[in-house]
């Protein structure tokens, strides 16, 4: 494994629990990111996951905390993912593409109704918002540490991570994706792609 400025930092652990409840989670995940949890009922998620209601109840005690649930296994899932790859490499370009790449792989299947439902939901949004500006905290080390070693242009870091985190909150506005007719995980994608073609020098540079 690759040392790094980032080694001694604390990896995100995901939550435990008994693996009929991380199975039910992943299925309850499937299901909140093709419908969102508006408009879908305790009954309904019940049947589908060919469950009882007091089996979901032991999870969460409501519907809107087993969204909370799912949003946040989500999200801490992206962030160990994240540390996990960016760790295992040396090489700055490596590490900032390791580092991003489970934030698009993770969030492949979410539908516009989950984001819609997700920006309207403060608690959730607010998870979403904190992860965030971690994920961005994390991306800024990487790049100061790619400047230090001449492997990225001189920008300044925390402000291409500032750019980064209002480009993802744009990204995270099913408004935005309409008008663009693009998805969640190719708009994260082609962002991805921008920074880091901004970032890498050529090797004429």
């Amino acid at each position: 494994m690759a040392t790094s400025i980032m080694a001694p930092r604390h990896i995100p652990q995901l939550s435990p629990g008994s693996d009929r409840q991380k199975e039910l989670l992943a299925e309850l995940e499937a299901l909140f990111f093709a419908n969102g949890f508006r408009t879908i009922t305790v009954d309904e998620i019940a049947a589908q996951l060919k469950c009882s209601k007091r089996t979901l109840y032991e999870i969460a005690p409501s519907k809107q905390e087993l969204f909370i649930l799912v949003i946040q296994s989500w999200l801490e899932r992206i962030r160990h993912l994240g540390w996990q790859g960016a760790l295992q490499h040396a090489d700055p370009e490596q590490r900032v593409m390791a580092y991003l790449e489970p934030g698009v792989i993770e969030s492949r299947a979410a539908s516009r109704q989950f984001l819609a439902d997700l920006q309207s939901y403060r608690p959730a949004l607010a998870l979403l918002e904190a992860h965030q500006t971690q994920r961005t905290n994390v991306l800024m080390e990487i790049i100061e540490d790619g400047i230090r070693r001449g492997r990225f242009k001189p920008f300044h870091s925390a402000l291409v991570a500032e750019i980064f985190l209002a480009a993802v909150n744009r990204i995270n506005e099913p408004s935005m994706l309409e008008r663009t007719g693009v998805e969640f995980s190719q708009a994260f994608d082609e962002l991805y792609r921008v920074l880091t073609t901004g970032l890498f020098l050529n090797q004429g540079d």
